[in-house]
């Protein structure tokens, strides 16, 4: 493994790419409606998507039947107790940031009702995996969304223009797709260690199929915006079709590097940082 593939394979078990991409997406959601969110928003996102998204590894981890198949599963188990430290660490850091600075206090009756939202559907979806594992990354895509959107969508001190809502629907449809082809991807993992997800559900050959209809869905409403709505919005479309086709792309490559398939889906999400370029 050369430097730059194992940095990138601690990046990627860290769960750091998901948070550079949930920054990405914040970003994304402030440029589009010109919202300017200070350095310590964007630190408790990172922290928040962070703690979250370990937690659920290292739950799924310590439950994995005979041990963990994954390598970020069983990184996590092995190195459970550190991890745990450093969560309780990012907790406390969370909690202090919050109350510290007056201008992150907006956020807290939001975020919570989002925080207890979110336990509250995926604790239901953990009791009753067999019956709602199929719903497991429709939630987790829309609470990614809401997640990234929630402080631009605070902070805005103008009427929230509807066309806002379309692009947010887009970007849920390519988080939503995302999902889908991971799951395909780690179907033998999940069904091996008991994890809940869509692939206890559908076969291989229909979840094919379900993620090609919402690739082609997801590529006529991305023309679709394009068409109707106001030249200023094309930009917005326009780096949500390059992650889509990303996706597409991954998805039908016939390579079996499921690795660089993986590492280029996940990546993609950090797109929405060239709107910098346009300021």
């Amino acid at each position: 493994m050369d430097k730059f593939a194992k940095i990138y394979h601690y990046f990627n078990v860290l769960s750091l790419d998901v948070v550079l991409g949930a920054l990405a997406g914040m970003y994304f959601f402030a440029h589009l409606l010109g919202v300017k969110l200070n350095q310590e928003v964007y630190l408790l996102l990172a922290l928040t998507v962070w703690i979250i998204y370990t937690l659920d590894h290292l739950m799924d981890a310590m439950k994995a039947k005979g041990g963990p198949s994954s390598l970020r599963h069983a990184f996590h188990l092995k190195h459970r107790r550190v991890i745990q430290s450093f969560l309780i660490l990012a907790f406390v850091f969370v909690v202090i940031l919050l109350f510290w600075k007056k201008d992150l206090h907006i956020l807290i009756k939001p975020g919570l009702i989002l925080a207890f939202s979110l336990a509250l559907v995926l604790g239901l979806v953990i009791m009753l995996k067999k019956r709602l594992a199929f719903l497991k990354e429709f939630l987790i895509a829309t609470f990614y969304v809401l997640g990234i959107a929630l402080a631009p969508f605070v902070y805005v001190d103008k009427l929230i223009p509807v066309e806002t809502y379309y692009i947010a629907g887009f970007y849920f449809l390519i988080a939503y797709i995302n999902l889908l082809v991971l799951s395909q991807m780690d179907r033998a993992i999940d069904q091996k260690d008991g994890y809940g997800s869509v692939s206890m559900w559908l076969n291989e050959k229909m979840l094919s199929r379900m993620i090609l209809l919402l690739i082609g869905v997801a590529l006529l409403y991305g023309l679709m915006l394009l068409v109707f709505l106001r030249s200023y919005y094309h930009i917005y479309t326009g780096i949500l079709l390059m992650i889509l086709f990303i996706h597409l792309e991954s998805f039908l490559k016939s390579s079996s590097n499921e690795l660089s398939k993986r590492r280029m889906m996940e990546l993609s999400f950090v797109l929405p940082f060239l709107l910098v370029l346009f300021l």
